[in-house]
């Protein structure tokens, strides 16, 4: 186990390789990174400095490369506020450092300090109006962008599903989930299987999402909200993107995000269809994902009977849920 102290000597060795003199370095947290916001000289200019310690594919040096080519995109094609990362001073997006205390080579990125404020509670309306044209703006940009060479993000399809569904069933392994209850999840997934191998993947409907945008990665300055954490970038359909903020919206709040969007992006004919299977693989999606911690497994399995009778039924009869 590394401590505080510890991952603070690699964040310090890390920002000598970069052309940045900082004053001090602040401890924000661990996750799948360990983060620190970065004091200069300057009392504007910050600074974020990431740690990747997630053992998941998605945090091999290519992948975490390849979000980074998409930011640096972003903030060179757009308008948005991202957070844009920094190079080193040999012209690297990541760097490896190796300490003299463990064997351990360790994977660090360091991004401009993006400005705003976490929401710590749903949005409002003109909040939720303002979200939506956030992501339609980052869909915009996916769909006119070339990916360069090596380009390498995780693939948001079927087989993901099913890996999802694979994990979340190690709770009906551990008997805290039973088999009837969990079969209407499968059923489900299945159902969604089906849909997204006949649904074509196009230019108008799929390409690069952000696929995490949620009110603890994105942050408002005054009534604009400002992206921060695009560790799960990949490919996937645009209402899958959509679908996953939904998680975290009100009905309301979604209808008010379908028509901000709309004014956009085009939505397909069958976008209700669409959204509400994608949504219920948003479910399954962050279930398994909490599911990995053994700490969460009985919350989890206490919570997925309600779960499964206000969404994975009525998905099975084709009952309608997503906008009543």
């Amino acid at each position: 186990m590394f401590s505080e102290e510890d991952y603070t000597k690699v964040a310090k060795e890390a920002l000598i390789q970069y052309p940045i003199i900082f004053s001090e370095i602040v401890y924000l947290g661990e996750s799948d990174n360990v983060t620190f916001r970065v004091h200069t000289k300057d009392d504007n200019p910050k600074f974020l400095i990431k740690i990747h310690i997630s053992k998941s594919s998605n945090y091999s040096k290519e992948n975490i490369e390849s979000e980074l080519m998409w930011l640096e995109a972003l903030n060179e094609d757009t308008g948005l506020v991202v957070p844009n990362p920094i190079r080193n001073l040999e012209g690297d997006l990541v760097t490896v450092i190796s300490t003299d205390y463990n064997d351990n080579k360790f994977l660090v990125t360091v991004h401009q300090w993006v400005n705003g404020k976490v929401l710590n509670r749903e949005p409002t309306s003109n909040e939720t109006a303002n979200l939506a044209l956030l992501m339609a703006a980052l869909h915009k940009h996916s769909m006119k962008w070339n990916a360069p060479d090596g380009f390498n993000r995780p693939i948001y399809n079927s087989d993901h599903l099913y890996s999802s569904l694979n994990q979340l069933k190690q709770l009906v392994n551990l008997e805290l989930v039973s088999s009837e209850a969990f079969s209407y999840v499968e059923e489900s997934a299945h159902k969604i299987a089906k849909m997204i191998e006949r649904h074509k993947g196009e230019q108008c409907n799929w390409g690069i999402i952000h696929s995490d945008l949620h009110e603890s990665n994105y942050v408002f300055y005054e009534d604009i909200p400002r992206p921060i954490d695009f560790s799960n970038c990949g490919y996937g359909f645009y209402l899958f993107d959509m679908a996953e903020t939904f998680l975290h919206l009100s009905v309301e709040n979604r209808k008010i995000f379908i028509k901000s969007y709309s004014k956009v992006n085009q939505l397909e004919e069958n976008y209700i269809e669409l959204l509400e299977a994608f949504f219920i693989w948003s479910i399954i999606r962050i279930f398994a994902f909490h599911s990995l911690n053994p700490n969460e497994q009985q919350s989890l399995a206490a919570s997925l009977p309600s779960v499964i009778q206000h969404y994975f039924i009525k998905y099975s009869k084709g009952e309608s849920f997503l906008f009543n």
